[in-house]
């Protein structure tokens, strides 16, 4: 498995793809890509802008077929919350990965960041784990966004022949 990276709403594709291009699409200055391993389809999105755009939505539809399990990475999470951080931060179409990706029979498994917490969702045949951030966290909070600066967090994703397993890590007043 090569090195693989989704960008983010803070990244920018011109910097970035000088130093990683594998999957880079130079007309619409975006990354994503999906290699295939013994047991996996591993599927890489960018949602840098906020959304994800009509040539890669129909590139993940072909990329979607196999008999694997299937992990995608995406900076965006994809399936709702009920927090004010999503209320603002969201992808924009988002319900037209949903769409997509319920409809597939495969189990899926989505690892995103952007909104600085950890949590996991389940909706039918997909399961969603959102990242901590390294730099700080956001508190689940429905009504507004409270920044927590004492706690930093990452994702350990463990795959063993046919298994997947994670763990997030928890790292207290590492500011």
């Amino acid at each position: 498995m090569n090195l693989s990276i989704t960008l983010g709403n803070h990244d920018n594709f011109i910097k970035i793809s000088k130093h990683y291009n594998l999957g880079a699409d130079y007309n619409s200055k975006k990354i994503y890509r999906s290699e295939i391993e013994n047991y996996f389809r591993f599927i890489y999105l960018d949602s840098s802008s906020g959304i994800i755009d009509i040539k890669q939505l129909e590139w993940l539809k072909k990329e979607l077929i196999t008999t694997k399990p299937i992990m995608i990475f995406i900076h965006h999470p994809i399936i709702g919350l009920n927090l004010k951080v999503d209320e603002m931060g969201k992808l924009k179409n988002r319900e037209d990965l949903i769409k997509i990706l319920e409809k597939i029979p495969n189990k899926i498994s989505i690892y995103c960041g952007h909104y600085h917490m950890n949590s996991s969702l389940t909706y039918k045949n997909i399961n969603q784990y959102i990242t901590p951030a390294v730099a700080f966290q956001i508190e689940k909070d429905p009504s507004k966004i409270k920044i927590n600066t004492t706690i930093s967090g990452y994702r350990i994703i463990k795959l063993k022949n046919n298994e997947l397993s994670s763990e997030v890590k928890i790292i207290k007043y590492a500011n």
